[in-house]
């Protein structure tokens, strides 16, 4: 069997140090383009490669971002992920992905298997973090961004769009089409999206005198939004068909 090669291998090779080879490897370090390439030529020759989990015992990084998904189903989640991963890749980082439910508890199961992975940070897309979970977080140094969804925590970063304002929107554009009876269904009621989105739009039906006519839920699952939809239709008062609004792919307005 073949004897593993070894970074003083490399260094002997390219005639550098032990370091430089090191220093080669590690993305952001500082190293001269003559010595980058004899190193790279020399470690080809030999067909070296960098011991990644090695070396992140040394310097206490793992350059791993773990991301925590709720659900693919949604058109708009695999694109965000797809430019998220290229945008760390590009930084030298890579992406761990676990999948979980909402559920609270099934969320903080897969984030406690994620921190044995020692990660760098933590990207949560759409799923709640409990309190205990962003404490030990906290004291282990890991950073936590939440990816559209929000906590009232100022100790997570979040990013997401304004819910509310774009919920206040859909409602005056349905009254300037000139729709008096409208119907909800909506998504999870434990997402921030889910809540701010119906409160502009409920604040927006009030601005024009109006409420809302019907409100079911539907949990973000597109086969729970038609059982929910076909009730509506079925309903004494339903609403007539081609008078569907649709702005979010998860959350449904009908006009009666």
């Amino acid at each position: 069997m073949r004897e593993k090669v070894t970074a003083l291998d490399v260094a002997e090779q390219a005639g550098v140090s032990r370091s430089a080879v090191s220093r080669v490897f590690t993305p952001g370090a500082s190293v001269s383009k003559r010595t980058a390439d004899k190193v790279r030529q020399a470690a080809d020759a030999l067909g070296y490669r960098p011991n990644v989990l090695a070396r992140s015992l040394i310097t206490g990084r793992s350059r791993i971002i773990g991301l925590v998904v709720a659900y693919l189903e949604n058109q708009f989640y695999p694109e965000a992920i797809e430019r998220l991963s290229r945008s760390l890749q590009e930084r030298g980082y890579h992406v761990l992905v676990f999948m979980a439910s909402n559920s609270g508890a099934e969320a903080d199961e897969v984030m406690e298997e994620l921190l044995d992975y020692q990660v760098d940070g933590i990207i949560v897309a759409s799923v709640g973090m409990s309190n205990d979970l962003t404490q030990r977080c906290e004291a282990a140094g890991i950073p936590i961004v939440l990816f559209n969804r929000a906590q009232d925590d100022d100790r997570l970063s979040a990013v997401t769009s304004d819910n509310y304002h774009g919920g206040r929107k859909l409602a005056e554009f349905l009254v300037a089409g000139g729709h008096s009876r409208i119907a909800h269904i909506a998504g999870w009621d434990g997402a921030s999206t889910q809540r701010d989105r119906e409160a502009g739009f409920v604040a927006g039906l009030k601005n024009a005198g109006q409420t809302l006519a019907a409100r079911a839920a539907a949990d973000f699952n597109f086969d729970k939004a038609k059982t929910v939809a076909r009730a509506m239709f079925h309903a004494k008062d339903r609403p007539k068909i081609g008078q569907m609004q649709c702005l979010w792919p998860t959350i449904t307005w009908l006009s009666l």
